[in-house]
């Protein structure tokens, strides 16, 4: 047992990888706001609304993003994206958003407004053509919804918070131009008067056009279920679709 434990701490610490140190990503993410939400106020609960079919979203959105990541077996990595989505439809039923009241055929115009922000921390073991580990890290998340007609006026609400997110991640090099990546990760949070769920996945694919220099493509999805007493405001949300990026390593 000794001999197969030392074994392991050697593989583990001889298997420095020779991948970057630094990694610099920008990415757009092409993306479908969907789900619920409801806001509240004065401890009134507001109508559940769908987001495609109360207020009429459904068009891909385009967020951009950027993403580092330093280090080679221990990784420290920082990421933001800011969705910026609109929409305006007639409704078909009374809502009642904050201290609104929106009534049928009421055109309404909404906005979601959130900011993602991510550290972690991952511990990265394997070989160059494929290693992976797991990561921990924290999250801040700020999200402001608006709604407006020109007969009722208009009404919003907004809530941040933090949370803590554990997960693991792999990646392949299958050739010296190719690399294919995957990563999970979650976290449930509950401070004051703030719930939060999160779950995000994302794989990928990426072509090294020179050593340093690559282009790639793939797919992310991320689901927030929250609640937040005081309003009350209650979201339940799912925002997915495919990324593009472009990205420096040395």
């Amino acid at each position: 047992m000794n001999k197969i434990m030392a074994i392991c701490v050697v593989w583990i610490f001889c298997s420095v990888p020779a991948w970057a140190l630094v990694e610099i990503e920008g990415f757009f993410w092409l993306l479908e706001p969907e789900g619920q939400a409801s806001v509240g106020i004065d401890g009134l609960k507001g109508t559940k609304i769908d987001l495609e079919n109360d207020f009429g979203y459904g068009d891909m959105e385009t967020v951009p993003g950027v993403r580092v990541i330093m280090g080679n077996t221990h990784q420290f990595g920082l990421s933001i994206f800011k969705l910026d989505a609109s929409a305006r439809n007639a409704i078909d039923r009374t809502i009642h958003f904050g201290d609104k009241e929106f009534t049928i055929n009421e055109n309404i115009s909404s906005s979601i407004e959130m900011t993602v922000m991510q550290g972690l921390y991952r511990f990265n073991i394997g070989s160059e053509a494929f290693h992976g580990g797991l990561m921990i890290g924290g999250e801040y998340l700020a999200i402001e919804a608006k709604a407006a007609s020109d007969r009722s006026g208009s009404a919003k609400a907004d809530a941040d918070t933090g949370l803590l997110f554990f997960g693991g991640f792999v990646e392949s090099d299958p050739f010296s131009f190719l690399r294919l990546r995957a990563s999970l990760l979650g976290g449930t949070w509950e401070i004051s008067d703030v719930e939060a769920d999160y779950l995000e996945l994302e794989v990928s694919v990426l072509a090294r056009i020179t050593p340093r220099f690559h282009i790639g493509a793939g797919y992310r999805q991320i689901n927030i279920d929250a609640k937040v007493k005081s309003l009350p405001l209650e979201i339940d949300l799912t925002f997915k679709g495919p990324t593009l990026f472009i990205g420096f390593e040395w």
